[in-house]
């Protein structure tokens, strides 16, 4: 099976300047200065300095023969999900950008599958757009946000979502935004939004699905993180003792929030090779997918070796870099024979 670098990120300029075309106030635009690349968002920071690689695929694919990654799953950058804007924009960017990450993958189909993107301001707009790209072979789920401005993913309107997700056996891999965290006001300086900000994050976003009942209502439906789950992992003793001993965390399920931890996938991000052992022993090695965030600052630039030099057994080491990702993933002759 291919090595497969489940979080990369890519943003398709042809996408992106139809984005801005067709809604300029509220749609990014592609800045070339001297030190690199920015995106300018209306009424929002600007993002960057990103490199070349986001846009250039040639070079990209140098870089994963470097790292010795056969396929990368392409999945938007975090603010390019735009939840903040209008639906009439933000399904046409999800469509868009799902158009320009599909076509790529198409055009190099050996080395690039797609997490769709989806305007979740709208649930029916985002039911209507798996419906659209589901049957594409090239598509293995779905990329959402943490949160969906501000709405914890345990929210009773998301549940359609996952319905849909479930009778269509596409994973959903869930990435936090940095412009949309819990405690943003104490979290300015330092760079903390990110160092912090981000895991905490994803620890909400496994709290509120677990506790919220989600994984327990559908049992079929594979939930992937990033980052190597934020702070979750290593906070699953105190998620337990607090559920055997007060009420509030019983509301939605009757066994302990670690028994669920053993069915979420988490990639291997966690820039440390002792993090990274105590989350294959907490969760297991055949829950452990690779990731590197390609190809922002804080990505692992070499994250095949991260793996190797935990020493594994063949088996582990294998299940991380290539089998768990096609248990993860949706099956390809499964959408295959949804576009027959």
């Amino acid at each position: 099976m291919p090595v497969t670098d489940l979080h990369a990120h890519i943003i398709v300029a042809d996408s992106l300047r139809a984005m801005h075309d067709a809604h300029p106030e509220v749609g990014p635009e592609l800045l070339e200065e001297e030190d690199g690349y920015y995106l300018r968002y209306p009424g929002r920071e600007r993002l960057g300095p990103m490199p070349p690689q986001m846009f250039d695929v040639d070079a990209r694919i140098s870089e994963m023969d470097r790292q010795r990654v056969d396929v990368q799953i392409l999945a938007v950058p975090p603010p390019q999900f735009h939840y903040h804007v209008p639906t009439e924009p933000g399904v046409d960017f999800a469509r868009m950008q799902n158009d320009g990450m599909i076509s790529t993958a198409q055009k190099h189909p050996d080395r690039f599958q797609v997490f769709a993107t989806l305007p979740l301001q709208d649930i029916d707009a985002s039911l209507a757009e798996i419906e659209r790209v589901a049957a594409n072979p090239v598509v293995r789920g779905v990329e959402l946000g943490s949160n969906v401005n501000g709405a914890n993913l345990d929210h009773g309107s998301l549940e359609p979502l996952w319905t849909e997700l479930e009778d269509r056996d596409l994973p959903a891999w869930f990435h936090p935004d940095q412009r949309s965290i819990a405690g943003a006001d104490r979290i300015r300086s330092y760079y903390l939004q990110n160092f912090i900000g981000i895991p905490l994050e994803s620890t909400i976003a496994i709290a509120s699905l677990i506790f919220g009942g989600v994984p327990k209502r559908h049992p079929d439906l594979r939930f992937g993180f990033v980052h190597g789950g934020g702070f979750a992992p290593y906070q699953v003793g105190r998620f337990d003792h607090g559920w055997g001993c007060r009420p509030e965390p019983k509301a939605n399920i009757d066994v302990p929030p670690s028994e669920y931890f053993h069915e979420l996938y988490f990639d291997s991000l966690t820039h440390d090779a002792l993090s990274l052992e105590m989350l294959g022993r907490r969760v297991g090695w055949d829950h452990v997918v690779l990731g590197s965030d390609y190809p922002f600052d804080m990505a692992n630039t070499d994250p095949v070796t991260a793996v190797e030099v935990l020493g594994l057994p063949e088996e582990d080491l294998r299940a991380v870099l290539e089998d768990n990702a096609e248990r993860f993933l949706r099956p390809v002759t499964g959408a295959a024979s949804m576009a027959g």
